[in-house]
């Protein structure tokens, strides 16, 4: 509580301001871990929070193979683009010697 009351915003300190998104990487661990403990304690939630990781692991692989295909379809639209863009620029060359 004191670091959030006196707390100020950052400027021009990259250090801190890593520092501050790993705190709150931090701080979202814990809360899911805590939540995940006190689910465990009553009885027949188990299976529901089985359930619950298995989801949260498809869609994070959903997620990646979406990046994936981004990424993929990006790389190859930007070899055709520049492709084409040096073969423009080289016909471009050749008719105004």
């Amino acid at each position: 509580m004191i670091t959030w009351a006196v707390s100020d915003s950052v400027v021009n300190n990259r250090t801190l301001v890593i520092t501050g998104y790993l705190y709150g990487l931090n701080t979202i661990f814990l809360t899911f871990r805590t939540f995940g403990h006190v689910m465990e304690t009553t009885r027949g939630v188990g299976s529901i929070q089985i359930a619950l990781f298995h989801i949260l692991e498809d869609v994070a692989t959903i997620f990646w193979q979406f990046i994936a295909a981004i990424l993929a379809f990006s790389i190859a639209i930007t070899k055709v683009y520049v492709a084409e863009k040096s073969y423009l620029v080289k016909k471009d060359n050749d008719k105004n010697p």
